[in-house]
């Protein structure tokens, strides 16, 4: 079995494929191909820890990545589009980020059992195809994107931050957030789907809900919130019109 003890690093080295080389080895470290042309993962090591695959404009697919269980994965700047060839399981994180044609969840990604599950500033619409979750304290990060329905999350994570979307619903949300909840910047029309128990802050932009000018005061805000939900914690509110009522 050929095997590299240690950390590959192919960074800015202009490769437009990955050398032919590492298709059969194992590497007893992680894999970092930053800064490159690559348009496909073709030669991809048999295995490695984690990840790192940033600044491929031309890349659109994960399809090549041949082990079924990851450490952790990075994506930053790419084309791809959703996870087919993800590895099936991931133990500690997935980030995705600046990857404007990225849409869906959809792909080979099944159980996601680590802590971070970030995914920022895509295209990404839904949280259809959203892997099982194994691990105790998942965090979703994933603000700036377009998402507009969070049916296919799990029942219960950590913090969830669903900022900058384009939420008119919470119907999928999960209804046990044993962090905190961020809810900023969205369009939400009413309160559908808000969480059962928020363990620690609640932190929302004030929206007229239900076309109910009352909702705009922040205490009747605020009691909606409580009625709706135990929050343990203290709920902290943001007013597009820069004034406190």
């Amino acid at each position: 079995m050929k095997k590299i003890i240690g950390d590959v690093k192919l960074d800015n080295l202009y490769l437009r494929e990955i050398p032919e080389i590492l298709n059969d080895v194992h590497i007893e470290g992680d894999v970092h191909i930053t800064d490159n042309h690559i348009r496909n993962l073709n030669n991809f090591p048999l295995s490695c820890n984690y990840a790192e695959i940033q600044y491929n404009n031309y890349l659109t697919s994960l399809v090549g990545i041949k082990q079924k269980r990851i450490k952790g994965l990075e994506i930053r700047k790419s084309k791809i589009n959703n996870l087919d060839g993800c590895p099936e399981i991931i133990d500690e994180f997935l980030m995705i980020k600046h990857c404007s044609y990225f849409t869906s969840l959809q792909g080979t990604l099944k159980e996601f059992a680590g802590i971070y599950f970030t995914i920022t500033y895509t295209s990404l619409k839904d949280m259809k195809h959203c892997p099982v979750t194994t691990g105790e304290f998942t965090n979703f990060q994933l603000r700036y994107n377009n998402i507009d329905s969070l049916v296919g999350m799990p029942k219960k994570c950590h913090d969830l931050n669903i900022s900058e979307n384009k939420l008119k619903t919470l119907v999928g949300c999960p209804e046990h957030i044993t962090g905190n909840f961020i809810c900023n910047n969205n369009d939400l029309q009413n309160l559908d789907g808000f969480p059962k128990l928020i363990e620690l802050n609640c932190i929302m932009t004030v929206s007229p809900l239900f076309n109910n000018h009352d909702m705009m005061f922040h205490s009747q805000f605020k009691k909606e919130l409580r009625k709706r939900c135990v929050i343990k914690g203290e709920v902290e509110l943001s007013d597009p019109r820069n004034i406190q009522i």
